[in-house]
């Protein structure tokens, strides 16, 4: 073995254990803040379905469907915030990495009011696509009040993305745990009307997320303005009007936003090719989608290590290091979805059970979860990989060929498979795991090209 090959050797187990070590450090803390996410949401929904069945549909009505739609688009819009402050603390610029915090900071506010704005006027939207006049209102109504509480919540998710660039997930965490504690009591209170309060059913859960979602964003603002170990970051509140010179900030966040809209559009469109399909398909499918989204998290976290640390290595020109972090992170979450899988492999009747007592259901949704671990696993990747693109500083690539795979491949098979193939439910899964696994090819392929060829950094 020659010199060159024992240096290129020594240089990747010494680059792999530390990429290793620094994405589990970055991974395990992000993953659990975004299964808090999911659990509050969970949490909404088991205990209003435990109050009313009537006040689980507007509870459903006014969260699944604009307001979701506005928090994909909006968390989007700040995925530059989690990039650019990691290209910065990469490049040991503190000040240049509070910058990033301190100048879209208005940005998070007039987007969260942007949000507000849109969630409005649900009762007039949903009467409008022709529901019933109560249902409207009484979801319309829900949207409104979820609403209120987005300007904070948005204001926290560019805190958040701020220290995970930092390497800072912990405190995301942390705080994560707290809301949700907080939001069982809210809503508790406030669904059956305790302590002299009025019985607000599923307005009642919605204020309760909304009350949650303020304290965060309080919560997390202090922490960043007081906190001694950001001090080198000088964080302040400050309007800064030289709108050009974070133009590719905002860019990152345009493209990631359209990228996330479109991929939820297109889940969105199954759900109604099941919803063609029959009650017990539209049934089966909307706890497939619950579990998927939850086993996401695993690639979620892991994503937003990836975007950390390559972002990381390009700042220091490094794109060897780059590569290996790409790489290294692809390694770890595929372990991680796997162990997922094996999981739903062995527990999916039990899992399935959770969710309801319908032998029926459960006999027709587990063989789909048992299946939906393979699919996971593709899906997860593929965000893991538009990630790592995302932290080497692209945005409108990885859109396009998340497009490509989801809407170009996903929508018009699945439709195929399912209907005229005669395929059902499985077959929206089968479309699924091949768009999939085209999006981990087409994305692969650029992460390896933009990655290769440059020399190694000692």
């Amino acid at each position: 073995m020659s010199n060159s090959d024992i240096a290129t050797e020594h240089w990747l187990k010494a680059r792999f254990y530390r990429q290793v070590k620094a994405l589990l450090g970055l991974a395990w803390p992000a993953t659990l803040s975004r299964i808090g996410v999911i659990f509050l949401g969970t949490v909404d929904t088991l205990m209003i379905g435990h109050y009313s069945t009537q006040q689980l549909a507007y509870l459903n009505l006014g969260s699944n469907t604009i307001v979701l739609l506005v928090l994909v688009a909006t968390i989007g819009l700040l995925i530059g915030t989690l990039i650019k402050t990691a290209d910065a603390y990469g490049r040991e610029d503190y000040e240049g990495a509070g910058q990033v915090w301190n100048r879209a900071l208005p940005y998070a506010f007039g987007v969260g009011i942007i949000s507000l704005i849109v969630c409005l006027p649900g009762n007039w939207i949903f009467t409008n696509v022709g529901l019933d006049a109560e249902v409207s209102y009484e979801g319309g109504l829900v949207m409104m009040v979820l609403g209120f509480g987005l300007p904070s919540y948005i204001i926290y998710v560019h805190s958040i993305f701020f220290l995970e660039g930092i390497e800072k997930p912990k405190v995301g965490m942390y705080m994560m745990l707290g809301a949700n504690l907080v939001n069982v009591f809210l809503n508790y209170i406030l669904i059956y009307g305790l302590y002299g309060l009025p019985e607000m059913g599923a307005v009642g859960s919605a204020w309760a997320s909304t009350i949650g979602r303020v304290l965060l964003a309080i919560a997390i603002v202090i922490y960043m303005l007081r906190a001694t170990s950001l001090e080198k970051y000088k964080l302040v509140f400050k309007w800064n009007p030289q709108w050009r010179m974070w133009a590719h900030q905002r860019e990152l966040g345009y493209a990631a936003s359209i990228s996330l809209g479109a991929e939820v559009s297109a889940f969105a469109a199954l759900s109604i090719f099941a919803g063609w399909m029959g009650t017990l398909e539209l049934a089966a499918w909307g706890i497939v989608m619950n579990v998927l989204t939850l086993g996401f998290m695993v690639a979620a976290g892991m994503g937003v290590a990836a975007s950390v640390r390559v972002g990381i290595s390009k700042s220091r020109e490094d794109y060897s290091d780059a590569g290996l972090a790409g790489w290294t992170a692809v390694l770890l979450g595929g372990i991680g979805l796997t162990i997922v899988a094996l999981i739903l492999y062995f527990l999916s009747v039990e899992i399935t059970q959770f969710y309801t007592n319908d032998t029926e259901v459960i006999y027709f949704t587990a063989p789909l979860l048992v299946f939906m671990g393979v699919v996971l696993f593709f899906d997860g990747e593929q965000a893991i990989l538009a990630s790592s693109l995302r932290g080497f500083g692209e945005s409108w690539v990885p859109m396009g060929l998340q497009i490509v795979a989801y809407w170009g491949v996903m929508i018009p098979l699945s439709y195929y498979l399912s209907i005229p193939y005669g395929r059902g439910a499985i077959g929206l899964l089968e479309a699924v795991l091949v768009a999939g696994l085209v999006s981990c090819a087409l994305q692969g392929f650029y992460f390896k090209y933009l990655t290769s060829g440059s020399k190694l950094h000692t």
